[in-house]
Order: structure tokens, then C-alpha cells, then sequence
């Protein structure tokens, strides 16, 4: 892939737009444990190790009464000059 790093990203996307998020349908998070540092197991529908449980992947979703969870590949391109750590 030459110059293109992936990382994978979390996507909520609720069934009903959450009115205290302002009226958002869709969030993106670094980590399944990140999701319930901003909502509750109830309003997912869902505990974290039921995620855990599903094997979340890039071709496999969870969904639950509120909202579906799935894995994305995000491709990034390094940038010139970056120092490799």
C-alpha cells in the first residue's frame, strides 16, 4: 500500500437522531470502549462486552434495538517528513 496506513474506526449509527447531540445520527469513535464515555449501555442497547462478544470487524455489524455498531477501515497517506516512531 506504499505510502497508506489504516487504522480502524467505530461507527454508531442510531436508528433516531439523538436530540441531546444535537439531532446526530451517526458517531465515529477510536475505540468500542470510547462509545460509552459519551452514552450509556441503555441508550446503545447494549454493554461493552456484548460488543466485545459480537467480534465487531470491518465485515460483521452489531445491531441492537437503538442503533447499529459497525468497523471501518480508515486509510490514511503518511506525510512527507513524518519521523517513523
Amino acid at each position: 500500500m506504499g505510502n497508506l496506513t489504516t487504522r480502524t474506526v467505530i461507527r454508531v449509527s442510531f436508528i433516531r437522531p439523538v436530540r441531546e447531540r444535537g439531532g446526530l445520527t451517526d458517531f465515529f469513535f477510536g475505540s468500542m470502549a470510547a462509545i460509552y464515555e459519551m452514552f450509556t449501555p441503555e441508550e446503545i442497547g447494549c454493554r461493552l462486552g456484548t460488543l466485545y462478544a459480537a467480534n465487531i470487524s470491518p465485515e460483521a455489524f452489531k445491531v441492537t434495538a437503538n442503533c447499529v455498531i459497525s468497523k471501518h477501515r480508515l486509510y490514511t497517506k503518511r506525510q512527507k517528513g513524518a519521523r517513523d516512531e
